[in-house]
């Protein structure tokens, strides 16, 4: 009988980190309580019709560009904690004009390091390890930019406070893989 070497990864613990611009100096805001979060990144090739009549039978397609997902998701609403706190802050911003964006990592369960901010440019740097001459990702994860795209806290009977979350990526993003050089992204 064949085994099953297909690995997979349980969700539980992953936690969505957000850079703050709206504070000088610019803070990292970690997202956790994710009851899940779909569309982490990727999206789907528009299509071109480049059909000109010479087939009879069949339009005639070529790849156009990747319009970015929307990761979407539920998270458990803890009011206490920070991160849940500056979502709706953060959201007005983008909207608003504030700030044209956020920088995100969506940090994969497994690990709990933590991204920072890198250089001057307070650029969002996947968790590494520097203490080996060839520097390494110690968490997986996908990191791009985008904007805060829906903060719906919503309160249902008999339940827990929950809200609905999403962030439209405004462009690629990147897997980070764990154990891979820091140079690489996928």
């Amino acid at each position: 009988m064949p085994t099953n070497n297909t690995q997979s990864k349980a969700t539980v613990g992953s936690v969505v980190f957000i850079v703050d611009r709206t504070v000088d100096p610019a803070v990292i805001i970690a997202v956790p309580a994710l009851k899940g979060l779909s569309a982490v990144g990727g999206g789907k090739t528009s299509k071109i019709d480049k059909s000109n009549m010479d087939s009879k039978t069949h339009d005639e397609y070529a790849a156009g560009r990747i319009a970015p997902d929307e990761a979407s998701g539920e998270l458990i609403l803890i009011k206490s904690i920070p991160g849940h706190q500056k979502l709706k802050s953060l959201q007005e911003a983008c909207a608003g004009g504030l700030i044209d964006g956020v920088d995100v990592f969506v940090g994969d369960s497994g690990s709990d390091d933590e991204p920072t901010l890198e250089g001057v440019d307070d650029v969002l740097t996947p968790p590494m390890d520097t203490a080996t001459p060839t520097p390494k990702w110690t968490r997986d994860g996908t990191i791009g930019r985008g904007y805060i795209s829906q903060f719906s806290p919503k309160k249902t009977d008999n339940d827990i406070d929950r809200a609905d979350f999403a962030i439209q990526w405004t462009g690629g993003s990147q897997w980070v893989v764990a154990g891979e050089l820091s140079t690489e992204f996928h």
